[in-house]
């Protein structure tokens, strides 16, 4: 299973350096064109999205097993915590405190 990546155009060239499938996107309203071409990929597991996507995403591609999806932060999006305690609380329901914190 292979992983893809959607990512604004800034991130897009340095991903396909990497050697990853790269779909380009500038504004909401590709995301339904994008889910329909990663989908003709049946080698799919993995959809990379910049995390100001992410939920329209996760409404397009869910409710199935694969491709699984993930965020990578953005930097323009303001964050009252840190963005691996939002991943964490969004996603088990909690923060998890580590002693010493």
């Amino acid at each position: 299973m292979k992983p893809v990546i959607v990512a604004p155009r800034d991130l897009a060239d340095a991903f396909r350096l990497a050697g990853l499938r790269v779909f380009e996107i500038s504004e909401r309203s590709q995301i339904a064109k994008i889910v329909e071409q990663i989908r003709a990929f049946p080698d799919v597991g993995l959809v990379l999205v910049d995390e100001r996507y992410m939920e329209e995403f996760e409404r397009a591609l869910g409710g199935s097993d694969l491709p699984m999806i993930a965020s990578f932060p953005a930097e323009e999006v303001a964050r009252e915590e840190t963005y691996i305690d939002e991943l964490t609380r969004r996603y088990l329901g909690q923060k998890i405190y580590i002693e010493g914190e």
